[in-house]
C-alpha cells in the first residue's frame, strides 16, 4: 500500500510492500500505521518548522533561550557535531543569511551574527548567545525519517519511505540519480526505479539516500546552500549524493558537505562510518567513495 500527505514544504510518500508480521496481527490496519506515520511527521513540523509563528522553534528564536526535550539535544548535538567536522562551514544559525537573501519570514532584516558555537546547550536548555538564530531544514526530513523506519521497523519487512527525495528504504530497492544538468530538473533528484532524465542509479539494502543540488529553492539570483562565510551561494558544486543507514545522517551531509570546500568534503566523507557518496563538481569532476555502487 502507498499513500502520501504534504508536510515541511515535501510530499511524505510511505510505500508498504509487505503483509504484517505474524505477531502484530490485529494491531492496526496498513492504513491505520501509515496514518500514524503521517501524524508523527505532523506533530514534528508543527514544533520545528520555520514558517510556522509561534511554535517552538520561532519562540526559541525570539526568546533566544528554552528548555529542551531529549530529542531535539539529540537533533541540536547532530548539527554541532556536522558543524565541527566541516570547520563550521555547515551551520544551523546561518538563517539570517537565508532570510536577507530573499529565502524569508521574516519582513524585518536579521542581524547577520553567524557561528554555531553561539548555540549553548545543558542537559534541559538551549540558549542561543549574540541574537543568533537557527533553522533546522538541513536535518529535519531525514530526522522524522528515520522516527517512522523506527515505528514501521518491527511491523513489515519490505518498505520505502520517501520524503521530498529523502529515502529509507527497509528491503532492497533502485534507486536513479537525476542528471544534474537538465534544464527542467524533476521535483526530486532522487527516483524510485529507473526513470527517464537519469543517469545513475544505484541498488539500496536496508539503507537511506539523499541528495543536495543548486538547482533546487532557488530565489532572485541565489539558492538556499549559502557559504556562512561569505554570504553568498555555492557555486562550486553540481549535486551530492550521500547514502548511509540513518536518514538523518545522509540528509545532513549532503548540506554539510555541499557548502564546505572539497577538500574538507572529502575528508568529511571518509571519515564517518557508512557514509558513502558522490560529489560532482560544476566543471564535472566526480569524487566518489569506492564502496558507493552506482552504474552510469
Amino acid at each position: 500500500m502507498k499513500s502520501s500527505a504534504e508536510l515541511f514544504w515535501s510530499i511524505l510518500t510511505i510505500d508498504i510492500t509487505s503483509p504484517p508480521t505474524p505477531l502484530l496481527t490485529g494491531e492496526g490496519s496498513i492504513a491505520e500505521n501509515i496514518e500514524t506515520c503521517f501524524e508523527m511527521a505532523r506533530i514534528f513540523e508543527q514544533k520545528y518548522s520555520r514558517f510556522i509563528p509561534g511554535n517552538y522553534l520561532d519562540t526559541l528564536n525570539t526568546n533566544k533561550n528554552s528548555a529542551i526535550d531529549p530529542e531535539f539535544f539529540s537533533i541540536i548535538n547532530l548539527c554541532l557535531k556536522a558543524s565541527q567536522m566541516t570547520r563550521w562551514y555547515f551551520d544551523i544559525t546561518v538563517l539570517p543569511i537565508l532570510e536577507n537573501a530573499g529565502y524569508w519570514v521574516s519582513k524585518n532584516k536579521l542581524k547577520e551574527d553567524i557561528w554555531y558555537k553561539n548555540i549553548v546547550l545543558s542537559e534541559n536548555k538551549i540558549e542561543l548567545l549574540h541574537w543568533v538564530s537557527i533553522d533546522l531544514w538541513s536535518v529535519g526530513k531525514g530526522y522524522m525519517i528515520d522516527k517512522i523506519y523506527k515505528y514501521l521497523d518491527k511491523k513489515y519487512s519490505n518498505f520505502i519511505i520517501d520524503f521530498g527525495g529523502d529515502i529509507r528504504i527497509k528491503g532492497e530497492h533502485v534507486i536513479s540519480l537525476e542528471d544534474p544538468n537538465l534544464d527542467q530538473p524533476h521535483p526530486n533528484p532522487l527516483l524510485i526505479g529507473e526513470g527517464t532524465g537519469t543517469i545513475w542509479w544505484v541498488v539500496l539494502d536496508n539503507n537511506s539516500i539523499a541528495s543536495s543540488s543548486g538547482n533546487r529553492r532557488q530565489f532572485w539570483d541565489a539558492h538556499h546552500l549559502m557559504n556562512p562565510m561569505s554570504g553568498k551561494s555555492v557555486d562550486d558544486k553540481q549535486t551530492i549524493f550521500l547514502t548511509h543507514k540513518l536518514a538523518s545522517f545522509s540528509d545532513i551531509f549532503s548540506t554539510a558537505l555541499f557548502v564546505s570546500p572539497i577538500d574538507i568534503a572529502i575528508t568529511v566523507l571518509n571519515t564517518v562510518v557508512w557514509l558513502e557518496g558522490m560529489i560532482i563538481m560544476s566543471d564535472g569532476t566526480i569524487h566518489k567513495t569506492k564502496d558507493f555502487i552506482w552504474k552510469k
